[in-house]
C-alpha cells in the first residue's frame, strides 16, 4: 500500500473580513434602504420651463350713447316708412306718411300685391337673420331673443311698406287721407326706443348694465298709430360715445396712453380713438369718443370692447410651483469687496473671544435681490448671534434685529436638490402664472411642480 494514500489535507475555513468586504456590504445595505425608503414616498414630479406671453388686451362692456332725436307723429293713421333702418335722410325730407282713414292700407291688403311682398331674396335675407341669431345665441343672453325678434319684425314690415309706397306712388285710392311726416334734421334712422335717447353720462351706474332689464320698443308695429305718439328716431350727429366700467388695474394699464386701439363686437377693423376716466355714480368709467361707423352700430346699445395692449413675454410655470421664502433686508452700506474682487458682495461679521479681544471675518451670503436701500440676503447664511460690522463707519447690527420680507421663487430641480430660485411674476392667469426672463431661471429649467411636496435643499434623487 502506497504510503502517499494516507495523506489528508485540512483547509482552513476561517472566512477572513478584509476592508474591503465591509465597504462592499455596507454600499449594498445602503443602497437597499435608499430602494425601501424611495418605494415608501410620494414621487417627486417635476416641470421643465418654457417660454410663453400673455395676451394683455382688455375686454370691456360697454353702453353706446349717442345723439337720439325721438318723432312723434301729430295725427293718428297707418304709418308708411320710406326710409329704410339704418338709412340717412336731409333735413325736411319725408320720412313717411300716415294714412288717417287707412283706405290705402286696406286697398292693398286686399291687393293682389300683398302676395308677392316676398320674393326669394327677401326670404333669404331673413333666413340670415335666424342663422345670425342662432350662431350667436347663449342662454345668458336671452334678452336677445326680443332684439331677432324685432329686426325679424322690422324686415317684414320694410318689405310690406314697399308695396304700401307703391299703391301711393301709383296714386290708388285718391279719396285716402295722408299726412307726411318730414325730418327736422339730416341724419341717420332709426325704428325703435329703449328709454337711453336721453340719457345723461355723468349719472352712469352698474345697473346700466343689467342686460336683463332692458327694454327695446320697435316702432313699427304695423298697427295703427295714435297721436303723439313715436314713429321714428333720428340721429342727427356722427360723433357717438362707448362708456364702459373699468376697474384699477386697468386704469394702471391705460394710465400712460391718450388714445386707444379696439375693436367693437369682435369685428375685423381696429379703430384708434382718444378716450378718458371719469367718476360715475358708483365706479370709474371710461368714455370712449368715436366719429365713425355709427351705421354700423345703430341697432345696438350694449357693445363689446377689446382695447388691445403690448403683449408680455416671459417664462411660463405653474402656480403650484411657486413658494414664499422668508429672507433677511441688510443695509446696503454694510456690504463690502472682498479680497481681489470690486464687486461689493461680502458682509464682514464682528466677534469678541473670552479675553474681550476682537476679530473680523468676512463671508459671502446667497444675495437674491438689490434695491437702493437693501440686499436680500438668504438665512442660511447668517446665525441669529452674528454681529455685522460697518467698515466704513465702524457701526455694528445684530442678525437678531434685522427686518425680514418675503420673497416668491420656485424650487429648481437641476442638481438633485430642491433649490429656491427667486421670480418676479408679471401675471397670473388661471392656473399658470407668468414670470421674468431675468436669468435667475432659464428656459427648460427643470422645477418641483408641487413646491408644498419638498423642503429646501431636501434631496430629490
Amino acid at each position: 500500500m502506497d504510503k502517499r494514500d494516507n495523506k489528508i489535507v485540512i483547509f482552513n475555513r476561517d472566512i477572513k473580513i478584509n476592508v474591503a468586504t465591509v465597504l462592499i456590504l455596507a454600499v449594498l445595505i445602503y443602497v437597499l434602504i435608499s430602494l425601501f425608503i424611495a418605494s415608501r414616498k410620494d414621487p417627486i414630479t417635476t416641470y421643465k420651463v418654457n417660454k410663453s406671453s400673455i395676451n394683455n388686451n382688455i375686454q370691456l362692456e360697454g353702453l353706446a350713447i349717442r345723439d337720439e332725436q325721438i318723432i312723434t307723429s301729430d295725427k293718428s293713421g297707418y304709418i308708411c316708412y320710406y326710409i329704410r333702418d339704418g338709412e340717412k335722410v336731409k333735413k325736411n325730407s319725408t320720412v313717411c306718411t300716415i294714412d288717417e282713414t287707412g283706405q290705402v292700407y286696406d286697398t292693398v291688403i286686399d291687393s293682389e300685391n300683398m302676395e308677392n311682398i316676398l320674393k326669394t331674396e327677401d326670404y333669404e335675407d331673413i333666413r340670415s337673420l335666424i342663422s345670425l341669431y342662432k350662431v350667436g345665441y347663449k342662454d345668458v343672453n336671452f334678452y336677445s331673443a326680443y332684439n331677432f325678434q324685432t329686426d325679424v319684425n322690422n324686415k317684414v314690415l320694410e318689405l310690406s311698406n314697399e308695396v304700401l309706397m307703391q299703391e301711393i306712388k301709383n296714386g290708388n285710392n285718391n279719396r285716402a287721407i295722408l299726412s307726411a311726416v318730414n325730418s327736422p334734421y339730416s341724419g341717420l334712422v332709426t325704428y325703435y326706443t329703449d328709454g337711453f335717447e336721453s340719457f345723461d353720462m355723468n349719472s352712469v351706474s352698474k345697473k346700466d348694465y343689467d342686460k336683463s332689464e332692458y327694454n327695446k320698443q320697435t316702432l313699427k308695429t304695423g298697427d295703427i298709430i295714435s297721436a303723439n305718439k313715436p314713429i321714428v328716431k333720428i340721429i342727427p350727429n356722427e360723433e357717438w360715445n362707448i362708456i364702459a366700467p373699468v376697474t384699477e388695474e386697468q386704469i394702471r394699464a391705460l394710465s400712460e396712453k391718450t388714445k386707444i386701439r379696439f375693436s367693437i363686437n369682435n369685428s375685423s377693423y381696429k379703430v384708434i380713438m382718444p378716450f378718458e376716466i371719469f367718476t360715475g355714480s358708483d365706479g370709474s368709467y371710461i368714455n370712449i369718443k368715436i366719429d365713425k361707423f355709427l351705421s354700423n352700430f345703430i341697432n345696438e346699445r350694449y357693445l363689446s370692447i377689446e382695447i388691445f395692449m403690448e403683449e408680455e413675454s416671459g417664462l411660463k410655470v405653474p402656480v403650484s410651483s411657486i413658494v414664499e421664502k422668508e429672507v433677511y433686508k441688510v443695509p446696503i452700506d454694510f456690504f463690502t469687496a472682498g479680497g481681489n474682487q470690486s464687486s461689493t458682495n461680502r458682509l464682514n461679521l464682528q466677534s469678541t473671544s473670552e479675553d474681550g479681544e476682537r476679530t473680523i471675518k468676512q463671508i459671502a451670503p446667497t444675495i437674491y435681490k438689490t434695491d437702493e436701500e437693501y440686499c436680500l440676503i438668504d438665512p442660511s447664511s447668517l446665525d441669529t448671534s452674528d454681529v455685522l460690522y460697518n467698515i466704513n463707519t465702524n457701526k455694528t447690527l445684530a442678525v437678531s434685529v434685522l427686518e425680514t420680507t418675503k420673497l416668491k421663487g420656485v424650487y429648481s430641480a437641476n442638481r438633485g436638490t430642491a433649490e429656491f430660485k427667486v421670480v418676479n411674476i408679471i401675471k397670473t392667469i388661471d392656473e399658470f402664472a407668468l414670470i421674468e426672463s431675468d436669468g435667475t431661471l432659464k428656459i427648460y429649467d427643470n422645477i418641483i411642480l408641487d413646491s408644498s411636496s419638498v423642503k429646501e435643499n431636501q434631496i430629490i434623487y
